[in-house]
């Protein structure tokens, strides 16, 4: 199956040393949710926000949408991921360019 399609649908996928999983959060007294991608670093052992900007769709299908779109852009080298602690970011673009090249 599809990364991408696996990730919108199951709503998670496996990558070297990652897992990326699709959620739901809410910013304080914020009672609108607004769709993240969350990652499980094995090295060391801590969940990740990936804090690039994600649109809030209409619905939620659409913000699954636009949130598979954002890490779509970061595999192709279209954006950087940002996670805001120093190497995460370089060690899940190696595991996400290993998955892209499958």
């Amino acid at each position: 199956m599809d990364w991408k399609r696996k990730l919108r649908e199951e709503g998670y996928i496996e990558l070297e040393g990652f897992r990326v999983e699709l959620t739901l959060d809410n910013t304080f007294m914020d009672l609108d949710y607004i769709p993240r991608i969350i990652v499980y670093d094995e090295e060391t052992g801590r969940w990740h926000v990936l804090r690039n900007p994600i649109p809030k769709g209409k619905t939620l299908e659409e913000s699954w949408d636009n949130a598979v779109g954002v890490l779509e852009r970061i595999a192709s080298g279209e954006e950087e991921p940002v996670f805001g602690e120093e190497g995460v970011g370089e060690r899940f673009l190696r595991a996400l360019g290993d998955l892209v090249e499958r």
